[in-house]
């Protein structure tokens, strides 16, 4: 049995990954895990090449990530990403942020589903990590990413949004940073903090292709702020929420 180890990479926070504020962006966050989870996969013997071999496809369903603090431009950062023990049709995959000096900047969580590309139905991971020990390999977060239930009160605000070329990954569906890039489009400039401190989850419900239109249904609580994306027929096709970490 293979012993699994956590996969760690540096990056220099680029200009072009900050937002307005001048730190990491939220869509940034999103693509330096995918990334990392893409290479970690590889390495471990089921990433693109294994999905490729046997007419598989994985896919992203759901994300955690807790904030601490904003990595800003320039700042030298380190990625540890790792998977944990499958859970029913979920492979799961934890990530930490930290600075060069090694202070947490952020943790999350993944669900990932890994889909048959002829019938586009999951199957479940356990097997292919059958051969894998993950003992002692820690977690960067208790638990799982939530499901987050829809909301029946009135939305504050609502947009529409076309799915374009640029929106596109290589499996022709929107790529997971773009949603994020629409929950923030839902916001103004002065509505987002730099401060840190903050929950943001999101799931991936019903893919959106080239030319679909999302109607996106913003909703405000005390505590909590969601955004819902909804398909031209009304299918769910991603929601997402942000809440500030009580101190």
């Amino acid at each position: 049995m293979k012993q699994v180890s956590r996969y760690t990479t540096e990056h220099t926070v680029m200009y072009s990954e900050t937002d307005a504020r001048g730190v990491l962006s939220l869509p940034s966050f999103f693509a330096l895990f995918q990334e990392a989870a893409l290479l970690h996969a590889e390495e471990l013997g089921f990433g693109e090449t294994y999905s490729k071999q046997e007419n598989l496809m994985w896919v992203l369903s759901r994300l955690l990530l807790e904030i601490d603090a904003f990595p800003k431009h320039r700042d030298r950062i380190r990625l540890s990403t790792w998977p944990k023990q499958p859970q029913g049709p979920f492979a799961i995959r934890d990530y930490i942020l930290e600075s060069e000096e090694g202070t947490v900047c952020a943790r999350a969580t993944s669900s990932w589903l890994l889909l048959k590309l002829d019938t586009m139905r999951p199957i479940r991971p356990q097997t292919i990590f059958a051969n894998l020990s993950m003992e002692g390999i820690g977690l960067a977060v208790e638990g799982t990413a939530p499901k987050i239930s829809e909301i029946d009160n009135d939305s504050k605000q609502e947009m529409e949004v076309t799915a374009r070329y640029s929106d596109l990954d290589q499996n022709n569906h929107v790529n997971n940073t773009r949603y994020v890039r629409w929950f923030l489009d839902c916001y103004t400039p002065e509505e987002i903090t730099t401060s840190g401190n903050l929950h943001f989850a999101i799931n991936y419900l019903q893919a959106a292709s080239y030319s679909d239109k999302l109607l996106l249904r913003r909703y405000d609580t005390e505590s909590d702020s969601s955004v819902y994306g909804y398909l031209e027929d009304g299918t769910p096709s991603f929601s997402a929420r942000i809440e500030r970490k009580s101190d």
